[in-house]
C-alpha cells in the first residue's frame, strides 16, 4: 500500500515545522508528501527548501484551505491520502496506524482521529473522554468531540481534517468541495467529504488511538470561531457552508429536520430561537447579530442549493 500525506499552509512556517518534524520520526515513513502553498508565500518556500524530507510543492493562485488540498491532492499517487493540518504534529505511529486500519477495512473510506488540543493544557488534561463523536444526529445536529473522544475504534458519521485519512481513489475522483465560503480556514468541508464518501458506498470511522498534538495556530481570514473572536463574516461562511452542504447531499426529509433543528435550536454561535433567548439572558451583546446573521446565512445557502 503507499501512502501519501497532503498538508495545506500559508504564512506558518514555524508551526509547519512542527508538523514536517513529525512527519520525519514516522515509525511508517511517508511515501509521498505534499505541501500545499499559495502563491507568494516566500516564508514556507524558504522552509520548505531546507527541509530534509524534500516535500513536492502544489502552488495555487487561489486563496483558502480547498484551493490548496486541491491541487496537493491532484498530484498524490497514493492508495491512502493522509490529510495533515499544518499546526498538527502526528505521533510517530501516525502512518502505520492509518495503514493498518485501511488494510483491515477494504469498506473503509475516510477515518479520523483525536487531536490533542494544546490551547489550554491544564483545561485539556482534565477534560473527560467522550464516545459521542462525529454524529449527525436525526435531530440534525452534528456533534464534533474529536479533541476528546474516547473508546474504540467505530464507524461514524463525520471526522475532523486536521488528523484524517482517505482512500486515494476517491478523494482524486471528487476532490474536495469547492463553492464552501471563506478565503482562509473554509470550514465544515470535512463534512460535504464525508457525506461524498458515504455517498461512494465506503464509510467512515474514527480511532481514538490516531493522534497528533494540535498546537492551535493563529488564522489570517474572518475565521475566529474557535480562536475565541466574533466575527460576522466569519459566522455568516460557517453557517453557510454547513447549509449548503446538508442541503445538496442529505435527503429532503433528514435536511428539512436540519434546517428546523437550526432555526429552533441552533448552537451559541449560531443561535436559533432557543439558543437565542439563552444569549439574551447572558446578556451576550452580539445576540442580535448573531441571530440575524445565522437566519441570513441559512436563507442564503438553501437559495443557492435549489438554483443547481
Amino acid at each position: 500500500m503507499k501512502i501519501s500525506v497532503i498538508v495545506p499552509t500559508f504564512r506558518r512556517p514555524d508551526f509547519l515545522a512542527k508538523a514536517l518534524d513529525g512527519l520525519s520520526k514516522q515509525i511508517r515513513p511517508a511515501d509521498q508528501i505534499v505541501i500545499g502553498v499559495r502563491a507568494g508565500d516566500i516564508l514556507t518556500m524558504e522552509l520548505l527548501q531546507k527541509s530534509p524530507l524534500a516535500p513536492e510543492v502544489a502552488v495555487t493562485l487561489e486563496p483558502g484551505v480547498i484551493a490548496s488540498m486541491n491541487v496537493a491532492a491532484a498530484v498524490t499517487t497514493g492508495d491512502v491520502v493522509c490529510l495533515l493540518d499544518d499546526d498538527a504534529e502526528p505521533l510517530p505511529d501516525w502512518i502505520s496506524r492509518i495503514e493498518s486500519r485501511f488494510a483491515q477495512n477494504p469498506s473503509l473510506g475516510i477515518l479520523g482521529g483525536r487531536d490533542l488540543l494544546r490551547d489550554h493544557p491544564e483545561m485539556r488534561a482534565a477534560e473527560p473522554t467522550t464516545k459521542r463523536v462525529g454524529i449527525f444526529t436525526w435531530y440534525g445536529r452534528f456533534l464534533g468531540n474529536h479533541h476528546r473522544g474516547g473508546g474504540d475504534y467505530r464507524r461514524v458519521d463525520t471526522i475532523k481534517g486536521c488528523n484524517a485519512a482517505v482512500r486515494g481513489e476517491i478523494l482524486r475522483k471528487g476532490g474536495f468541495e469547492r463553492r464552501l465560503r471563506g478565503t482562509g480556514a473554509q470550514v465544515h468541508w470535512e463534512i460535504a467529504l464525508c457525506l461524498d464518501v458515504a455517498a461512494a458506498g465506503y464509510e467512515a470511522a474514527f480511532d481514538p488511538d490516531l493522534r497528533v498534538i494540535h498546537h492551535i495556530a493563529p488564522r489570517f481570514d474572518s475565521d475566529q470561531s474557535h480562536r475565541g473572536k466574533f466575527s460576522p463574516e466569519g459566522l455568516y461562511n460557517m453557517v453557510w457552508n454547513e447549509h449548503f452542504v446538508v442541503a445538496t447531499r442529505v435527503k429532503r426529509l433528514r435536511s428539512g429536520i436540519h434546517l428546523a433543528w437550526a432555526q429552533l435550536v441552533g448552537s451559541l454561535d449560531a443561535p436559533g430561537l432557543a439558543q437565542y433567548i439563552r444569549l439574551m439572558l447572558k446578556k451576550d451583546e452580539t445576540r442580535n447579530t448573531r441571530f440575524a446573521i445565522t437566519r441570513r446565512a441559512m436563507r442564503d445557502a438553501r437559495r443557492t442549493s435549489h438554483e443547481g
